[in-house]
Order: structure tokens, then C-alpha cells, then sequence
């Protein structure tokens, strides 16, 4: 007998379309309805995200300890599964190569051809941050330590002609033991205010022009030398040099300040995060004292050599982030220098596969998706793991039915391959996409090229697939490390 007869009989009905049978058994389970399968790529829903530039702040201050920190977005794409997902035939003309995969994994069906089930309302996007200069995301500011340290600022030396402008000094404040004086709630002894009217900003370690002024710093030929100069840093490929931009994107991870114009050191601080691709290393002009609302609007000039690190590439198109005016002193930005590891090594992650390399491509399967989403950020396609392995652990407290029928083939309830794509917008980072499937694809069946038609200037950067352990629970965050 075949597997159609015997099932025919087993559920007492007599042979019904795929549409019907379906249903059916569905019903039975008491599934909550699927996650909607993806439409080839719509980028009408990520347009609506704000894409304001990310990266370092303009000048040193509290925003130098933002970072993107790892766990938190990993327990964020976790918590994105809300509920029993399934996979689902879409309205979308499947290819020669996905019927053929339908023959292989359905070889006990009836006859009938399948009808696919109506069309689910899309499913509800998570609020999304609001990304701005000095934010990852998502972002910390560790809380500063009290301590009798006094800060490294400038020499001190504000005119004592130069003073605050309508200004009241609306934080608050206590008393400590250790402290002569009353501090700022959450601060240390000799703390003074980087954001106070006419205060001191952090000491930098270059040597400003004898022309202090911005056309002076532009064309200072010891910052060109500087850059042209630089060394490539082993294990990394020049994308750019001495423009007078920084890099900005969604894929921004960190930045600090350097005591010299040190690639070197640069590239290590790439090489210790775990998402880094790519850095960005630049000399800012910066105000020697905060000029707004001071009386002295035009102070003299610092140098910071700043290092930023992105988890996105970092190209000339990137370089956006020329400085601004701040009251009547004008940032400026150059000798920036970009680079990129030459070989990017995906992550292994717990309770995955090694992964696999689809180069650009994404993988479009809607009858074997059970859901996606966008995490904007570096790429880490961690976020996917914790994503899928989520939505694995509901399915398997809220929908057993659905694991038992997954076994005969009615329903797919389990996830066992995921695709981390990292997207791009006008050629600069904007987040992690995430495709989870209830079948397992080769790289060659990725095929969408998002890139092809459209204004919107969307792209994939690279995309990897991960075979998932569909028993595994996302119980690690935080605590895993590369």
C-alpha cells in the first residue's frame, strides 16, 4: 500500500487536496497561526526604519564607552520569537528547483496539485531604535566609578573672560567622604563636566596647526603624511586614504581615542571585538573648552586621532561624517584611512554547523520559511542563532502536535537552518537579516540578488547559512564567547 492510502485510512478521510489536509491537521494541533513566509525581499518595511548616520560622537566625552554590546542584542533577537511559527506555502511562482525539493520531501502526498493556503496579515515589526552619531544598538554607557581621580583634560587655561550664557546648572549633586566638594551624582572627585558651558574638554594628543583654523588643519601636509604614510596592518586591505570623512553606517561597534596616528593599534582593537570587519582611523579638530552657551563661542583647537570599528564594510562611500559646527567652532575631519579584513571568518555558534558561504545572495523559499527579521547593527549572525533557536524552544513547549506532524511531513515546526545576510543601504551598513527554514539549502540555491531594480539602493554585503541543532534552546547570550 502506499503512504497515501495508509494515511488516508489512518485519519479516516478520503483523499483530500494539500490545501485541505493541511488545514485539517493544523486545526488539530491548535497551532498558533505562522510567522508570514518572506516575499522575495520587501524593502518597503525597512525603509520605514530610521537611517540617520551612525558612529563615533564629534569630540571626546561619555559617548567614547557606548559600544555595541553583544548579549544584549543576542537576548533582543531571542526575544523577537513570540510565538509557534510554521512553514507555509506562499502566493509566489516557486521555481523548477523548489518543485523538484517539494518531489524530494513529499514523496508520500496525494496526487492533487497543492493549493496554497490563503495569505497571513503581516506580522507586527518590533519597534526600532533611532540611530544617531555616538549609537550602536543596541548601546551602554557604563556608569562612571567614583574615584579621587581628576579627569586628563587641557591644560585648564579658559580665560576667565569666558563664561556660561543663560545657563543654570540643573544636575544634581551629593557629598562624599572622599571629595572636598559637592560631585555630580554618579561621578568622582574633581569631576568636571565636558557638557558644562565653556568647560574643558579632554586633552588631545596632536599638535594643532600653527593656522588654527579648519582650512589650516585641512591642509596641514604632517596629517596628509601621516595617512599616505600608514602602513597596511597584516591580515587587512586599504579602502581608502587621507579623505577628509569618517566612516558612518548601521554597522558602527565602537571608537576610542589613540595617543598617535597608530594603524596598529587601530587593528587590535578590531581584532578584540568579535564582530569587527573593518576600521576607520582619523584626526579630528576639536574645541579646546565646549563653546556653546560660553561666552568664548570660537575657542582654540585640540587633536584627537580617533579609531572606529564597524562590523560593515568600510568604503570611501561610508566617509560621510565631515564634522559640524558647534556655536561658531567648525569640526572638521581628515587624514581618514579606511580598511577591511581581507578574510572575514564567521563565527562559530553554539548548537550550529560550520557555516556556509552564499557570497551576496539570499535564499528565497517561502513554502519552507517560518519567519524572518531585520536586526539593525553590525552584522553578527549570533542574532539568527539566538532568533531560531527561540523560536525552536516555543515550538517545542506550545506546539508538540506540530513537532509530531513535522515528522510526517503535514507541517514543518522546527527550524534547521538559518541565513545571516547583512544588508546595505545606499552602500552603507544598516542591519542583520534573518531567514529561518525548516529545510536545508545548498549556497547555489541562493538566488535573490536585492541589488537588481529598484531606487531604494539596497544590497547584501555577504550571507552565510547555519544548520541549526533543532533540540537546542537559546541558553548561552551573553555568556558565549567567538
Amino acid at each position: 500500500l502506499s503512504y497515501s492510502v495508509i494515511l488516508s485510512v489512518f485519519l479516516g478521510l478520503q483523499p483530500l487536496s494539500f490545501a485541505m489536509r493541511y488545514a485539517i491537521i493544523l486545526g488539530a494541533a491548535a497551532l498558533v497561526a505562522a510567522s508570514p513566509a518572506p516575499q522575495a525581499f520587501d524593502p518597503a518595511s525597512l525603509n520605514a526604519v530610521s537611517t540617520a548616520a551612525q558612529g563615533p560622537p564629534v569630540g571626546v566625552g561619555p559617548a567614547q564607552e557606548t559600544a555595541y554590546v553583544q548579549g544584549s542584542a543576542q537576548s533582543a533577537a531571542a526575544a523577537a520569537a513570540t510565538g509557534v511559527a510554521t512553514a507555509q506555502a506562499a502566493k509566489m511562482k516557486r521555481s523548477v528547483d523548489e518543485k523538484n525539493l517539494e518531489a524530494r520531501t513529499f514523496w508520500w502526498t496525494w496526487p492533487q496539485k497543492p493549493q496554497p493556503p490563503a495569505p497571513q496579515p503581516p506580522a507586527p515589526q518590533p519597534p526600532q531604535p533611532t540611530p544617531t552619531y555616538g549609537a550602536g544598538y543596541p548601546v551602554i554607557t557604563p556608569p562612571a566609578s567614583q574615584t579621587t581621580k581628576a579627569p586628563s583634560t587641557t591644560d585648564g587655561v579658559v580665560p576667565s573672560s569666558c563664561t556660561p550664557v543663560s545657563w543654570t546648572n540643573t544636575y544634581a549633586f551629593t557629598s562624599i567622604a572622599a571629595c572636598p566638594t559637592a560631585i555630580e551624582v554618579g561621578t568622582y572627585c574633581g569631576f568636571i563636566n565636558p557638557d558644562d558651558p565653556c568647560a574643558p574638554q579632554p586633552k588631545g594628543a596632536g599638535t594643532p596647526p600653527k593656522d588654527d583654523t579648519p582650512e589650516g588643519f585641512l591642509n596641514n601636509p604632517e596629517y596628509k603624511n601621516l595617512a599616505v604614510g600608514a602602513k597596511t596592518p597584516t591580515g587587512y586591505q586599504q579602502s581608502f586614504v587621507n579623505l577628509q570623512g569618517a566612516t558612518t553606517g548601521g554597522g558602527y561597534i565602537s571608537y576610542k581615542t589613540l595617543d598617535s596616528y597608530d594603524v596598529n593599534a587601530c587593528s587590535k582593537f578590531c581584532d578584540d571585538s568579535e564582530t569587527c570587519t573593518g576600521f576607520n582611523i582619523y584626526i579630528e579638530r576639536d574645541p579646546k573648552w565646549n563653546p556653546h552657551q560660553c561666552s568664548c563661542s570660537n575657542p582654540p583647537s585640540i587633536i584627537n586621532y580617533k579609531c572606529s570599528i564597524w562590523g560593515q564594510k568600510v568604503t570611501k562611500e561610508t566617509a560621510t561624517n565631515t564634522g559640524e559646527g558647534r556655536d561658531d567652532f567648525k569640526v572638521v575631519i581628515t587624514g581618514s584611512n579606511g580598511y577591511n579584513k581581507g578574510t572575514y571568518t564567521p563565527p562559530t555558534i553554539p548548537s550550529c554547523s560550520k557555516p556556509k558561504d552564499c557570497g551576496n545572495k539570499i535564499h528565497d523559499h517561502p513554502r519552507y520559511c517560518m519567519g524572518q527579521q531585520t536586526f539593525p547593527g553590525p552584522f553578527d549572525p549570533s542574532l539568527c542563532a539566538a532568533f531560531a533557536q527561540k523560536q525552536n524552544e516555543i515550538n517545542r513547549i506550545k506546539g508538540m502536535w506540530g513537532a509530531w506532524l513535522s515528522m510526517w511531513g503535514f507541517n514543518k515546526g522546527a527550524c534547521v537552518q538559518f541565513q545571516a545576510s547583512y544588508l546595505e543601504q545606499a552602500s552603507k551598513g544598516f542591519g542583520t537579516h534573518c531567514r529561518l527554514f525548516t529545510n536545508k539549502f545548498a549556497p547555489t540555491e541562493a538566488t535573490l540578488d536585492i541589488s537588481n531594480g529598484g531606487s531604494s539602493k539596497w544590497g547584501c554585503q555577504k550571507s552565510f547559512t547555519y544548520e541549526v541543532d533543532a533540540s537546542a534552546s537559546f541558553n548561552w547570550g551573553s555568556s558565549w564567547k567567538n
